[in-house]
């Protein structure tokens, strides 16, 4: 009994569910855009330090961090790596990948969604340039795009307070067809034509 708490304890200290993630990613929020901005910014800020922040665009960038291929931070530098047959001398382990995540308050309608969007590089041990990585590529690894997710649900953490209630955050539908949008008055040629009696 005592393995299974702490396999269960061990399991929920690991980050956030499927669920949780897909619920953080479909959130939508309602509010002052600025304020969602700030909350946004500071629960980003418990993890990463930021690089830029614009609130003319509701748009900042947290620095770039480079890790290994098997997710740890990587070292500033790495002496042990010198790859002197090649005659470049690198600072990271040959496949580490740099990753900086851009975040941005979208309207949508009334609400606010939240985008986060990452920028990868891999290093390639000899090479003077970086292989950038776009966003679906089936060779970024599993921890990186977890970056994702986990910035994704830290900020829905931070906007709790504001999200629209509903299903998966998403507002709820109108109750009737009546109440999704208001009637135009029926003028000249709209005028439904005149029923049977």
């Amino acid at each position: 009994m005592r393995n299974l708490i702490l396999w269960i304890a061990l399991i929920a200290a690991c980050g956030p569910s499927g669920k949780e993630i897909a619920l953080a990613k479909q959130a939508r929020y309602q509010g002052d855009k600025l304020t969602l901005f700030n909350a946004a910014k500071t629960a980003t800020e418990e993890k990463y330090k930021l690089e830029v922040s614009d609130e003319t665009t509701l748009s900042f960038r947290t620095i770039s961090r480079w890790y290994t291929p098997d997710g740890l931070v990587a070292a500033e530098r790495n002496a042990d790596r010198n790859q002197s047959n090649t005659g470049y001398n690198s600072l990271y382990p040959d496949r580490s990948v740099s990753v900086a995540l851009v975040v941005k308050l979208l309207p949508e309608g009334q609400n606010w969604v939240v985008d986060v969007t990452p920028i990868m590089e891999r290093y390639h041990a000899g090479s003077p340039q970086t292989e950038p990585l776009k966003p679906g590529d089936p060779s970024i690894p599993g921890w990186a795009t977890g970056k994702v997710d986990q910035l994704y649900s830290a900020i829905h953490d931070g906007l709790k307070q504001y999200e629209v209630k509903g299903v998966g955050g998403v507002a709820p539908a109108p109750s009737s067809p009546a109440a999704a949008a208001p009637a135009a008055p029926a003028t000249g040629s709209d005028q439904p034509p005149p029923s049977p009696q």
